[in-house]
């Protein structure tokens, strides 16, 4: 069947359903990178690598642990987050385990919320070193989506809730 404009409406309709299904694939796209990202930010961490971990941040980023205990700034402040003299006495025993996050999409940012814990090995064996709720704000760059902020806090208070519903 053909319109007034002597156009298939079945190939109208076939080209809105490829459009949608290319917006659904970039959105799953999108996602699993940030998810990638995020992981990869505990390999680069716990590998004591301070430059993979400023590659994963914004020129801009603010990383904020605990309401405002510590503050990072830019990519001198995210490779701090390795160089740290807490980060470095936990080097090489320590495993952040990232997520399980949800991740929320509004064109060319992205937050996701969710859990973090880092485990340190022990003589007597392994202890939970941190627990904590994340906001992880990303911005998609030329380079693929950067953390442009990070609010870190641990569990155990009525502010790690609050961040907590925030991702709802």
């Amino acid at each position: 069947m053909t319109d007034e404009r002597g156009g298939s409406r079945d190939a109208e309709q076939l080209v809105e359903r490829v459009a949608q299904m290319e917006a659904r694939l970039r959105t799953l796209e999108d996602e699993r990178e940030i998810r990638e990202l995020l992981v990869g930010y505990g390999f680069a961490v716990d590998s004591g690598d301070a430059e993979a971990t400023a590659g994963l941040y914004t020129g801009d980023c603010v990383v904020d642990v605990d309401g405002g205990a510590a503050l990072f700034h830019g990519t001198d402040g995210a490779r701090g987050l390795v160089t740290s003299e807490a980060h470095q006495s936990i080097l090489p025993r320590c495993a952040h385990m990232i997520g399980p996050l949800a991740v929320r999409l509004a064109g060319d940012e992205a937050v996701a919320t969710g859990y973090a814990c880092v485990v340190v090995q022990e003589e007597d064996g392994p202890r939970i070193w941190r627990q904590g709720c994340n906001r992880w704000t990303l911005r998609r760059t030329t380079a693929g989506w950067r953390i442009a902020r990070r609010e870190t806090i641990s569990i155990g208070s009525h502010a790690a809730g609050a961040l907590l519903r925030r991702g709802l």
